[in-house]
């Protein structure tokens, strides 16, 4: 068990592990008072910006969450912008983006940065991917060196968690074209949640409420970006400890 695993089995009743938030802070409010009323570990799938209009408050709960040792952050592709924006990387904004420093103000700027920061980068709380037993919990999908213990992630392999796989195509609306052959290769009895996608397989039907799919293997991935910020709402998995001691799904609960 990883030492975050560890952590949260012995101090938290369970997780909320949670979709994307895109700034809608109402949302990600009433997450986080269900999660502390029952004592669950408050674990982000990442994407905390753009789109709504409350990112200040929203990095800024996240922030105060894991300064106070009771939630976790596993990076997103909005996240990642920002966070080679921070450091000095010349990155291209879009409008979403430039609105959300518009949104944010230039007057609180400089703290939204040094929170944002401080959520993608601490040390113990924060990584690309977490595991949780057979539990992954990662952005955007899977990739089979998460199951081989392999400590160092390649360029390819952050991709991958980062954005999903693709092929470099785009559909009329200017959204990448994604696939899905990395599912087959989450293992028996592994389950893998990820936000990012609200239109898996189809780029049609959009997600209202989180989609599970199971390969042949017996390997089960969880969609979870259920729209919050983008006309939606977060949804989030209650993860708790059975009777053996190990992580596993308990339900989905709904914070619209």
């Amino acid at each position: 068990m990883t030492g975050l695993a560890k952590y949260v089995r012995e101090k938290f009743n369970g997780m909320l592990v949670f979709g994307d938030v895109h700034g809608d802070y109402a949302s990600i409010k009433r997450a986080y008072d269900y999660a502390l009323v029952n004592n669950f570990f408050f674990m982000s799938l990442g994407d905390l910006v753009d789109r709504s209009d409350k990112p200040y408050e929203t990095v800024e709960l996240m922030y105060n969450v894991m300064e106070r040792g009771d939630g976790g952050f596993a990076m997103g592709n909005h996240d990642d912008k920002f966070y080679r924006h921070a450091i000095g990387n010349k990155v291209h904004f879009s409008g979403d983006a430039k609105q959300t420093l518009v949104d944010v103000g230039a007057d609180r700027e400089d703290e939204f940065f040094r929170m944002y920061m401080a959520v993608m980068s601490d040390p113990f709380f924060s990584a690309i991917y977490h595991k949780f037993d057979d539990i992954y919990l990662v952005h955007a999908a899977a990739h089979a060196a998460m199951f081989s213990g392999f400590a160092n992630v390649s360029k390819s392999e952050r991709a991958r968690y980062l954005v999903g796989e693709t092929n470099g195509d785009r559909h009329p609306n200017g959204y990448p074209v994604r696939l899905y052959h990395w599912i087959d290769d989450i293992p028996n009895g592994k389950t893998v949640i990820v936000g990012h996608d609200r239109t898996p397989f189809d780029h049609e039907v959009v997600l209202t409420e989180p989609k599970e799919v199971t390969n042949k293997k017996g390997g089960k991935i969880m969609f979870m970006d259920t729209g919050g910020g983008k006309g939606g709402h977060v949804t989030g998995a209650v993860i708790k400890t059975n009777k053996d001691g190990k992580f596993e799904f308990v339900e989905y609960k709904e914070f619209k």
